[in-house]
C-alpha cells in the first residue's frame, strides 16, 4: 500500500510537472546504469525520476524485475492505466514470482469500472493470498470482492448531490489536500502552488524541494475564490520543510499541524505540531511528544475530537507506527488537562482500521462522526470516503458516504461545512487540472446534498415534586405550591445510536435541557436510537426510538420524561436557634432538623447536601467565618448521629460574605430585620452518590 501513502504524506512520489530535464529515450547510459539510477531515485522518493530511468532501461533491454518496479512506480504516480497494463505483463511472465501483479492489476480494473472483471481476478489471487509485509492480503481481497459487488449499486443509485470543482485560480496543476473551514466563508487549505516543477535525481544529487504552504479562499458571489497565502501561518513554515494537514482545538487557541522535514537516509519524516494563539497572532510551534510522534514512523493529519465523559480534547491521527492492523491506521490519544499531557495512543480499532490504509480523518463534533478514507473497505475504486458514528475505539454504522461523492479514484479529505449541508473533499478524479497524465494529482471539489430528508427529535423533561420538597418551596414562596411537576433545566441529555447487529451503542450527541426543559436533537433515516436522560436516582430513564423507512422530512416527539426534584438553590432551614456567641445546637433546633432536614436526607438516601451557617456584618470577619464554620458543623455532627451517612453532608461557614438582606438602612442605622435574615443556616444539594466526585460550588 506504500504508493498512496508516498501521496498523501509528501514523501514526494506525487504531483511533479517534469522530473527529468531532458528527455532520456537517447541517452548513452548503459542499461545498467539506468537500472542503477532507477533503484537510487526510489530511495530518494522520487518516483518520477524513477520512471523515466526505467522506461529508458526497458527500451534496452526486457527484465521483468524492472518492468514489475516499473508498474509500481506507476501505480505510486497513479498512472493507472499504464501501471495495469505492466502488471499485467509481469504476471502472465512470471505469475509465481509476482503474484501481487495480479492483486494490483484487478485493483486498477477497478478505476476503469470493470467490476466484473476485477471480480474474476481477485477470486484467482485468493486462493494463494497470504500476508506480505504484514499485509494481510487474503482479508483484503475478500473485502476487495465485496467492493465488486456493491459499486454498480453504488454508481447506479448515486446520493442527490451536486459536485463543483473549484477554478483555477484554486486548484493548481500540483496537489491541493487539507481543506479546513476558519468560518462559513473563508476556507483553509494546503497547497503547493506550482505548475512547472522541476526535481532531479542523477546519481546520489538532487535539487531543492518547491514548499508545501497553508492559503485560503472565500466565498464571494456565490462561489469559492482563491484569497492567497495564510498571513497567520507565517511562523508555521521553516526552510527545507513541508507543512500541511491543520486542525484546530475545541476552543480555537491552538492549531495543529503537520511538518515533515529531511531524514539522513534522504527521504522525508512528518510529525504533528502544535501553535497556541498568543493575543492575535500564532506562536512559534512546538513539535507534540514522542509518545505522539513515535520516532521512525509517519505521525501525520491530526483531527480533534471531544471525549463524550470527560469532555476533554481527543487527538485523531494517522500513523504507521507498530501495533496496527495493516498499513496506516488512525489513531487517538486523550489529552489529560489536570497532567498537561496526552494519554499513549490506541488504534481505533478494528471498524476502522484494516490491512490497508485508512486516511485523512475529521472528527465532526455536531454528529460525532469520524470521516475518513481507506482502499481497505468495500468502496468504488481506489480510496472512498467513509463515516462511523462513536469516539476513541468504539465504532457503529461504518459506511460509505456514496457517489458522487466517492468515484473509482481516490476521494479524500472530506470535511463539512458548518451547515452540514455542504463541504469539500479531494479528488484525482478525471477532469482534475494537471499537464501530466490525467489523474496524478488531487484538486478540490466542493459538494452540496439536494433534497435531502431532515430530521429531529425534541422532548421534555420534567423534575416531580415530593410533599417534602413541595413543604420546602411553600416556605420559600410563602405562597401554596400546588404543581406536582416542574420543567427541569440543565438536566444532560445523551444521544445513542445502537447497531442493529452487535447491539453495541455508542454516543451520537449530548446536550443539556433549556430553561423550559426541552432537548433537541438532529437524527439520520433508518437509524435505531436512544435517548438517557441524567436523573439523580439511578438508573437513568431511557426512551428507544427508530427512523425507518421515513422517506420525508419531520420532527419527532419523544414522551415526557419525569425525574426526582433535584435543586441546586440553597434552602434556608427556619427557626435555628443558637445561644449568643455559642455553636451548640439548642434542644428547638433539633426538633427543626429531625422535621425538615432528616426527613428529606431519609427519604432521599442518594442525595448529597452542603450545610452551611452565616452571620450578620457585626463582628470581625475571621472570628465570624470561625463561628459559622462551627455552628455548620454542630448540625453536620448531630444529623450522623442520627444515622445519615457523613459522606453525604458537608459543612461550610460563610460569615458575613453572603448576606440575603441589608445590614443597615440607607441611612447608615442599623436594621435588625436584616440582621436576622442574615443569621441564617441553609442547606443545598449539591450531588448525589451516584455522580458525585467533586464537590463544585455553583454561585
Amino acid at each position: 500500500m506504500k504508493p498512496i501513502i508516498t501521496i498523501i504524506f509528501f514523501l514526494f512520489a506525487a504531483c511533479f510537472v517534469q522530473a527529468q530535464e531532458s528527455s532520456l529515450q537517447n541517452t548513452n547510459f548503459s542499461a545498467n546504469k539506468l537500472k542503477r539510477l532507477g533503484y537510487n531515485a526510489l530511495k530518494f522518493g522520487d518516483t518520477y525520476s524513477a520512471i523515466d530511468f526505467f522506461e529508458a532501461y526497458l527500451l534496452k533491454k526486457n527484465n521483468v524485475h524492472v518492468k514489475y518496479s516499473l508498474a509500481e512506480s506507476y501505480r505510486a504516480a497513479r498512472n493507472y492505466k499504464a501501471a495495469r497494463d505492466l502488471y499485467s505483463e509481469v504476471y502472465e511472465a512470471k505469475p509465481n514470482a509476482y503474484p501481487l501483479a495480479l492483486y494490483h492489476k484487478a485493483a486498477l480494473l477497478k478505476t476503469d469500472k470493470r467490476y466484473e472483471e476485477a471480480r474474476v481476478l481477485f477470486l484467482k489471487f485468493k486462493k494463494s493470498a497470504a500476508i506480505v509485509k504484514g499485509i494481510d492480503y487474503k482479508k483484503l481481497t475478500t473485502l476487495q470482492i465485496q467492493s465488486c459487488d456493491s459499486a454498480l449499486q453504488w454508481i447506479a443509485n448515486p446520493k442527490n448531490a451536486d459536485i463543483v470543482h473549484a477554478n483555477e485560480g484554486i486548484n493548481k496543476a500540483s496537489i491541493e489536500f487539507s481543506p479546513h473551514y476558519l468560518t462559513d466563508s473563508i476556507l483553509l487549505f494546503a497547497s503547493l502552488r506550482s505548475d512547472t516543477i522541476v526535481y532531479t535525481v542523477v546519481d546520489r544529487e538532487m535539487h531543492e524541494m518547491p514548499q508545501r504552504k497553508f492559503y485560503t479562499a472565500k466565498f464571494v458571489n456565490n462561489s469559492w475564490q482563491f484569497a492567497g497565502e495564510w498571513a497567520d501561518a507565517r511562523y508555521l513554515t521553516a526552510p527545507n520543510e513541508q507543512i500541511g494537514n491543520g486542525t484546530f482545538s475545541l476552543d480555537k487557541r491552538k492549531f495543529y499541524f503537520t511538518r515533515c522535514v529531511k531524514t539522513n537516509r534522504f527521504d522525508y519524516e512528518c510529525a504533528i505540531y502544535v501553535s497556541e494563539k498568543m493575543g492575535k497572532t500564532w506562536g512559534a510551534p512546538d513539535r507534540l511528544p514522542n509518545t505522539i510522534n513515535m520516532k521512525g514512523y509517519q505521525n501525520t493529519q491530526p483531527t480533534i475530537g471531544i471525549n463524550s465523559k470527560t469532555n476533554g480534547e481527543v487527538l485523531y491521527f494517522v500513523s504507521n507506527r507498530p501495533g496496527g492492523k495493516g498499513g496506516m491506521d488512525i489513531w487517538f490519544s486523550e489529552f489529560q488537562k489536570n497532567k498537561g499531557e496526552w494519554t499513549a495512543p490506541k488504534n481505533c480499532g478494528n471498524a476502522i482500521n484494516t490491512p490497508g490504509d485508512e486516511l485523512t480523518p475529521f472528527f465532526d463534533m455536531k454528529t460525532r462522526t469520524l470521516y475518513f478514507s481507506s482502499n481497505g473497505l468495500p468502496g468504488l475504486g481506489e480510496l472512498d470516503v467513509f463515516k462511523a458514528t462513536g469516539e476513541l475505539g468504539k465504532w457503529i454504522a461504518v459506511e460509505n458516504v456514496g457517489a458522487p461523492v466517492n468515484s473509482p479514484f481516490d476521494d479524500l479529505y472530506y470535511v463539512l461545512h458548518p451547515n452540514h449541508k455542504d463541504g469539500v473533499f479531494t479528488s484525482n478524479r478525471t477532469g482534475a487540472v494537471t499537464v501530466m497524465h490525467e489523474h496524478c494529482c488531487d484538486d478540490l471539489y466542493f459538494f452540496r446534498y439536494n433534497n435531502t430528508i431532515v430530521l429531529a427529535t425534541t422532548g421534555l423533561v420534567k423534575q416531580k415534586i415530593n410533599q417534602q420538597m413541595k413543604h420546602i418551596l411553600d416556605a420559600e414562596s410563602e405562597t401554596k405550591f400546588t404543581a406536582d411537576t416542574l420543567p427541569a433545566a440543565n438536566i444532560p441529555v445523551t444521544l445513542y445510536m445502537i447497531d442493529e447487529q452487535s447491539k453495541e451503542k455508542v454516543v451520537a450527541a449530548q446536550q443539556k435541557t433549556g430553561k423550559d426543559g426541552s432537548y433537541h436533537f438532529d437524527i439520520e433515516v433508518n437509524k435505531k436510537y436512544e435517548i438517557e436522560v441524567e436523573s439523580p436516582r439511578k438508573p437513568n430513564p431511557t426512551l428507544k426510538f427508530n427512523t425507518k423507512n421515513i422517506e420525508k422530512s419531520d420532527t419527532l416527539p419523544q414522551p415526557d420524561v419525569v425525574i426526582e426534584y433535584f435543586p441546586r438553590i440553597p434552602f434556608i432551614i427556619k427557626n435555628i436557634y443558637y445561644d449568643f456567641d455559642k455553636s451548640d445546637l439548642r434542644s428547638e433546633s433539633k426538633t427543626v432538623i429531625d422535621t425538615t432536614l432528616f426527613r428529606i436526607l431519609k427519604e432521599n438516601p442518594y442525595i448529597i447536601v452542603e450545610i452551611s451557617s452565616h452571620t450578620d456584618s457585626k463582628g470581625d470577619h475571621d472570628y465570624n467565618m470561625k463561628l459559622s464554620q462551627r455552628r455548620a458543623e454542630s448540625v453536620v455532627n448531630y444529623l450522623i448521629k442520627c444515622g445519615i451517612d457523613k459522606n453525604r453532608l458537608v459543612a461550610r461557614g460563610y460569615g458575613k460574605t453572603r448576606p440575603i438582606a441589608p445590614n443597615e438602612n440607607p441611612d447608615g442605622s442599623d436594621n435588625p430585620e436584616g440582621r436576622q435574615k442574615n443569621r441564617r443556616t441553609e442547606f443545598r444539594i449539591i450531588g448525589t452518590i451516584d455522580n458525585y466526585e467533586k464537590i463544585i460550588y455553583e454561585e
